[in-house]
């Protein structure tokens, strides 16, 4: 796990969660693998709340609403900082990631209580704002909040809307008890860290821009 995935688990809440030991409620809705996993990208990726209370209920442990409501704080895209000062900027992003659809793809099992799953997603590909971000770079390392000046606020809030999509597939493991219960996340960061960068790619550009070896 890299140090910027474990930032954000440690952001959402979610290290201790996902390592504390569960006691078994009231019986767990009768769900399908397949069926589980999509709640949990449903969760992660839209903050779904009928997902996230079907999740809740499946996980059948007193610590399960409050792992769905880490995981779906994932999906709170529009707070970032960088949106701070441009609410259509943040509104256009929410009207884009309702439209994301993310599904379980295909299930592999190294072991038997194990699944590594290959989720296909459908997310906005943002390269065509290269050449305006490579102009306003958002200052990640100043003593402020990273925001976006006004030129990138305005041509992200038009590209967002139209952007085409790009299919993505994003692997997350999954294990459960060995006596067959409830599968559970062992790091959701992979899926959390693709969104945010698809959606908001602005610190992976100030890493590496994607044009910068051609």
């Amino acid at each position: 796990m890299s140090a910027r995935e474990m930032v954000l688990l440690k952001q959402l809440g979610l290290a201790a969660l996902l390592l504390a030991p569960g006691t078994a409620l009231a019986s767990a809705p009768a769900l399908t693998p397949v069926q589980v996993f999509d709640l949990y990208a449903q969760v992660i990726v839209h903050g779904d709340a009928a997902a996230q209370a079907t999740l809740a209920r499946y996980l059948d442990s007193e610590n399960g609403t409050a792992l769905t409501a880490a995981l779906a704080g994932a999906s709170h895209l529009d707070e970032a900082p960088e949106l701070a000062d441009w609410p259509k900027a943040a509104a256009a992003l929410r009207k884009r990631q309702a439209s994301v659809h993310c599904a379980t793809h295909s299930v592999r099992h190294p072991q038997t209580d194990s699944a590594d799953v290959d989720y296909r997603c459908g997310l906005p590909d943002l390269s065509a704002l290269l050449p305006v971000y490579r102009q306003h770079r958002v200052p990640f390392n100043g003593p402020h909040p990273p925001q976006m000046a006004s030129e990138l606020a305005t041509a992200y809030t038009q590209m967002i809307a139209v952007a085409p999509d790009r299919e993505r597939t994003i692997t997350v493991s999954f294990k459960r008890d060995h006596d067959g219960g409830a599968w559970h996340v062992q790091n959701p960061t992979p899926l959390m860290s693709r969104l945010a960068d698809a959606f908001l790619p602005f610190f992976e550009w100030n890493e590496h821009l994607p044009d910068e070896d051609r």
